[in-house]
């Protein structure tokens, strides 16, 4: 890879793009992670009318954060 010695911008932009690409990973799994407690729940409480996994566990939390989210702007709180 000596062209990315030679393009120092080129080197910068890759390294960003490991770090995004290693930020989404992470992120995921913390999301799968966090969304299996969820399932639990869900399946405790609405099992007998409609059990869920935990791709849609997660799906939930997304959803749920998108609504309910922390809707601050401007600076304010």
């Amino acid at each position: 890879m000596a062209i990315l010695e030679q393009i120092p911008f080129l080197k910068r932009m890759l390294e960003m793009g490991y770090t995004v690409a290693l930020v989404i990973l992470i992120s995921g799994i913390v999301g799968l992670v966090l969304a299996y407690p969820v399932k639990l729940l869900w399946n405790f409480v609405f099992g007998a009318i409609l059990t869920i996994n935990v791709l849609q566990a997660w799906a939930l939390n997304v959803l749920m954060g998108i609504l309910f989210g922390n809707k601050a702007s401007n600076g304010r709180k």
